[in-house]
C-alpha cells in the first residue's frame, strides 16, 4: 500500500507542473484496487507441483488516461505439503525350509583283481605193476571115513489140511419170458364189388350235435355217417383243405360203405375222421347207423365193413 501511495504523489505532482496557468484547473482522482489471491495446491504422491499464477485485477480508467503498468505483488510461492509416507509393516519372515543334506555316497571300492592261479602240469601216470603169479592152491585132505553108523533122516511134519467146501449146487435159470405176441390188425380182403373188406374191426358209436366234422360238413344224430381212424385219415393225406372252396380234399370224404354186423348190413358215408380209434381201420358210428345195425347199448364191437 504505501509503494502505491508514493506512485500516486508523484503522477499528482508531475500533473500540477505541467498543467498551464490559464487553462481551467482539472482534478484527476485516480484509484487502484489490488486483489491478492491466495492459491493452495496439495501434492500427492509423486505427482509434479503446478507453479501458481499470479492472479492480478486493474481497475478501468478513464478514457482519457493513459495505461500505465500497475505493479503486481507475486505472493510467495509455499512449499507444498508432501504428506510422509506411512511406515510399512515389516514384512513376515519366510519361512525357508532346511536344506536337508544330502549324504555323499561313499566311494565303492573297485574290486581287485584274483590272482590266477599258475596252470600245474598234469601228473603223469605211473606205470602199473606187473602181477606176481600167484601160488597154486594146494588139495584139502579128505577126512578119514568114521565107523559111525548114519543118522536117521527127520520125519517131515504133518500140516492140517482143512477138507474142500462142497461145490455149490447151480440154482435153475428163470425161464424166460414169452415174447408179446404180435398185434392184431383186421384182415382185409377183397369184396365182390372191387373194394377192400376190412374184418374184425372195431366199430363204436358217438353223437353229433350239429358241429362240423373233420370234412367240414356240420353231422347230427339222424345222419347215416361214419368216422374212419386216424390211421386210415392219415394214410391219405390227413386234414387237407382247398384253397379256393375251404372243402376237404382228404379221399375218404364223401366215401360210401357198406357195415355187417351179426347178419345184418347198413349204408353210411365217411365224413368225419376219429382220433381215439386205435385200429388204422376202426370206424365210429352215428346214432342213426348204430341203430340201423340194430344194436341198442352204448359199447365196443366187431364188424366188418367194405367200399360200397
Amino acid at each position: 500500500m504505501k509503494a502505491s501511495t508514493v506512485i500516486a504523489s508523484l503522477l499528482f505532482g508531475s500533473i500540477a507542473a505541467a498543467a498551464p496557468v490559464d487553462k481551467r484547473a482539472l482534478v484527476y482522482k485516480t484509484e487502484v484496487v489490488t486483489e491478492v489471491v491466495v492459491i493452495y495446491t496439495t501434492v500427492y504422491g509423486d505427482e509434479p507441483t503446478p507453479t501458481p499464477s499470479a492472479v492480478s485485477s486493474t481497475a478501468a480508467a478513464a478514457f482519457y488516461e493513459q495505461k500505465k503498468p500497475v505493479p503486481t505483488s507475486t505472493p510467495a510461492a509455499l512449499p507444498a505439503y508432501t504428506p510422509a509416507p506411512a511406515p510399512s509393516a515389516p514384512a513376515p519372515p519366510v519361512y525357508t525350509p532346511p536344506v536337508e543334506e544330502q549324504p555323499k555316497p561313499s566311494p565303492t571300492p573297485s574290486p581287485k583283481p584274483e590272482p590266477q592261479p599258475e596252470p600245474q602240469p598234469e601228473p603223469q601216470p605211473s606205470p602199473e605193476p606187473s602181477p606176481e603169479p600167484s601160488p597154486e592152491p594146494q588139495p584139502e585132505p579128505q577126512p578119514a571115513p568114521s565107523s559111525q553108523a548114519p543118522s536117521p533122516a527127520p520125519q517131515p511134519e504133518q500140516v492140517y489140511t482143512p477138507a474142500p467146501a462142497p461145490a455149490p449146487t447151480p440154482s435153475p435159470s428163470p425161464a424166460p419170458a414169452p415174447a408179446p405176441a404180435p398185434a392184431t390188425y383186421p384182415t382185409t380182403e377183397s369184396s365182390s364189388s372191387g373194394g377192400d373188406v376190412h374184418q374184425d374191426v372195431d366199430i363204436t358209436v358217438y353223437d353229433n350235435n350239429g358241429a362240423a366234422g373233420a370234412c367240414g360238413e356240420p353231422l347230427t344224430d339222424d345222419m347215416m355217417v361214419v368216422a374212419i381212424a386216424k390211421g386210415a385219415w392219415n394214410a391219405k393225406g390227413g386234414s387237407t383243405y382247398n384253397v379256393m372252396t375251404g372243402a376237404s380234399s382228404n379221399p375218404w370224404c364223401g366215401a360210401k360203405i357198406n357195415i355187417e354186423y351179426e347178419g345184418k348190413t347198413c349204408e353210411a358215408t365217411i365224413m368225419d375222421m376219429c382220433p381215439g380209434c386205435d385200429g388204422p381201420y376202426d370206424i365210429d358210428l352215428s346214432r342213426a347207423a348204430w341203430k340201423a345195425l340194430g344194436i341198442t347199448e352204448t359199447t365196443r364191437l366187431k364188424a366188418n365193413w367194405s367200399l360200397a
